[in-house]
């Protein structure tokens, strides 16, 4: 009889990383079923550490600019030191240098560039003016927050208004940002301005469209690297986690994309996480058949026991 298959894709949880922690669950359910880890992250060092994971790429910079190298592919990340919401006059000009620093001598056709440490809010001006010419003749994907796959950079609810008037701007001066950042945008390309996405970054998103490019949050760019819907197609449980699960934010954007893609899937996801212990009603409804209490923290031999009982209860001794 051949043994039941479980695919383990989580999100960090405490102080372990989601390759640790996901190997930490594994070996729970490792004497009764087959396991599969799939590192995930929304982006940042992250997600550079779980493309490597992912690929066999090599990680290098810092912990401020980072950019990782595997066959074919080139990820470039940099972490914006933080402006306040409202800072027109930013510019995305140095991470446009540093993207263009990481592709000297690259040959790589696919260049990924994650865009969730930006803090510049110039429309992407500044990116292309330092590194469009390098990019042009590449694959290239933007990573961005999952809440902005769908953000303008311009309109009623484009970024510019949503940051102008989170900031207690007046009506006058968003108007006038609005349209000297449309203007900007629209000479990318006409209509990138309210194209979905655009807005993403401070408007880094429309610089990666105006490429011919995709835009794309973590969990998804994951999933595209680990033929994620095959392991799902082939396995019996998914398995995720995080460190809280809550009935305001759904346990975040990997534990939401995980049950997501189970349900398309029709495989039974369980979640392990800390915070409050919801009912099973509750659970139901986030698209997972349970969820397991963690403590704050978990060591990674807490986790393992965890999964342990769980596997128990899935698939018996």
């Amino acid at each position: 009889m051949s043994r039941p298959k479980v695919l383990v894709a989580t999100d960090q949880i405490g102080d372990l990383g989601s390759d640790v922690a996901g190997a930490a669950l594994a070996r729970g359910f490792a004497e009764l079923a087959d396991v599969a880890v799939v590192p995930l992250a929304t982006g940042g060092r992250a997600l550079a550490e779980a493309t490597a994971a992912l690929t066999g790429g090599t990680v290098t910079g810092s912990a401020s600019q980072w950019v990782l190298r595997a066959q074919g592919l080139v990820l470039i990340g940099l972490a914006q030191r933080p402006h306040s919401g409202w800072a027109p006059e930013s510019s995305t000009a140095e991470l446009g240098e540093w993207v263009l620093e990481a592709l000297r001598g690259a040959d790589a056709a696919k260049v990924v560039i994650d865009l969730t440490g930006v803090t510049a809010q110039d429309g992407g001006v500044g990116l292309l003016a330092q590194a469009g010419a390098a990019l042009t003749e590449r694959q290239v994907i933007g990573i961005v927050a999952n809440d902005e796959l769908e953000l303008a950079a311009t309109g009623l609810t484009g970024a510019v208004a949503r940051r102008g008037y989170g900031a207690g701007r007046d009506v006058a001066e968003v108007l006038a940002a609005d349209a000297q950042t449309k203007a900007l945008v629209e000479g990318f390309g006409v209509g990138l301005a309210v194209a979905p996405g655009g807005g993403a970054a401070g408007g880094c998103g429309a610089a990666i469209l105006s490429l011919g490019g995709r835009l794309l949050d973590g969990p998804q760019f994951c999933h595209s690297l680990a033929d994620i819907d095959t392991s799902l197609a082939r396995c019996d449980l998914v398995v995720t986690g995080c460190n809280e699960l809550s009935a305001l934010d759904r346990g975040g954007p990997i534990l939401r994309s995980v049950a997501e893609w189970a349900e398309r899937a029709q495989r039974p996801c369980i979640a392990f996480a800390g915070g409050e212990e919801l009912s099973r009603r509750e659970v139901r409804t986030f698209g997972l058949e349970a969820a397991h209490q963690l403590s704050a923290a978990p060591t990674a031999n807490e986790l393992t026991q965890a999964a342990g009982r769980v596997a128990i209860g899935w698939f018996g001794r």
